[in-house]
């Protein structure tokens, strides 16, 4: 096998769950250390080497800690690299805490690159930057005919949503249509079939 399919292999066979929980933006992630733990069986099965570095780059007035991923089997080496910025200052880390997590990100990222993991739920997207994001305004279920929105209510023992009458509305009328303008049209249905 050529090292590029011992690493096609890797990505089709590689499981690196999220078991990280981040609670304050409430959703689940994989750090670097979770990525190394899974394919370090699938890269000694295949006789493989990695070796991470980073590099720290001065952009602008920024500076970005570059990561640089390696594979090889000793003959051909594959390599993936990510840049994160680090911030100017982030509250309660000094310095090298703030490095440290730039580089940190920065390898998840590179190691994302070269086994094809897809992080599109993780923070990069659901970080707001301290901002809040607008909250979707709910669906509301309308009567077609008065605009009269569907409300929930029991009946039976049964809870039913706005939505879920809607959807019985709707099946059962041929259009969404409350209760009112439901019976006037039933009625209506009963008038003309007496003619």
């Amino acid at each position: 096998m050529t090292i590029f399919e011992k690493i096609s292999d890797i990505q089709m066979r590689l499981k690196a769950p999220k078991s990280q929980y981040n609670s304050f933006g409430k959703y689940n992630y994989r750090n670097c250390e979770d990525i190394l733990e899974a394919v370090k069986p699938l890269l000694n099965e295949h006789k493989l080497y990695i070796n991470i570095s980073d590099t720290v780059e001065h952009v602008g007035d920024r500076y970005y800690i570059k990561a640089t991923v390696a594979v090889s089997d000793g003959e051909s080496t594959i390599t993936s690299q990510a840049y994160a910025r680090e911030e100017e200052s982030k509250k309660g880390m000094d310095g090298s805490q703030v490095t440290g997590a730039s580089s940190s990100y920065a390898r998840k990222y590179a190691l994302n690159g070269m086994f094809a993991i897809d992080d599109t739920k993780d923070s990069d997207t659901t970080n707001t930057g301290g901002k809040e994001q607008p909250k979707e305004k709910p669906k509301e279920y309308k009567c077609e005919c008065c605009g009269k929105s569907f409300t929930e209510f029991d009946w039976n023992g049964r809870h039913y949503t706005a939505g879920q009458a809607y959807e019985m509305s709707k099946k059962k009328n041929g259009k969404p249509l409350c209760k009112k303008c439901a019976d006037a049209q039933r009625t209506e249905q009963v008038n003309i079939n007496d003619i």
